[in-house]
């Protein structure tokens, strides 16, 4: 939970920091933010963080509520979609920046780096995967 919770706020950061960049940079005269594709994908990308903010609550709620139980589930989905989730707002961020996406004044490309090994320590996404998998008892008899 603790890195599902990093990550969340890792997003968020990669998500604002994008957001700041379009409304600034111009192009054809007028902020790159007014671009509907662009607009569309800012949607996308703020509706995912809102539900990936409302699992960590829940699953931190449940954590608080019951802490002499595990919640292998509740936790790998968590993490799952929080390190994924920020995997890939910081791929856009670095796509709407442009040539300043990986410029490290810009600070995008630490966080897109610091985002894909999150998908692997802690146990990588497939783990994951296969944890939440075994929960609903899928797994080898």
């Amino acid at each position: 939970m603790i890195l599902a919770a990093l990550m969340l706020g890792t997003a968020r950061r990669a998500f604002d920091d994008t957001v700041a960049y379009v409304k600034e940079r111009e192009q054809f005269g007028r902020p790159i933010g007014t671009f509907q594709a662009l607009r569309h994908r800012i949607a996308d990308m703020a509706t995912e963080l809102e539900c990936a903010r409302l699992l960590v609550d829940d699953v931190a709620r449940q954590i608080d509520e019951a802490p002499e139980r595990t919640f292998p589930r509740e936790a790998s989905m968590a993490k799952l979609k929080c390190t994924e989730l920020a995997k890939h707002v910081s791929l856009e961020g670095m796509q709407m920046l442009g040539g300043y996406g990986y410029a490290t004044e810009y600070g995008m490309e630490a966080l897109l780096r610091s985002t894909v090994v999150s998908t692997v320590y802690g146990g990588t996404s497939e783990i994951q995967r296969d944890i939440i998998g075994k929960t609903y008892g899928c797994e080898r008899p």
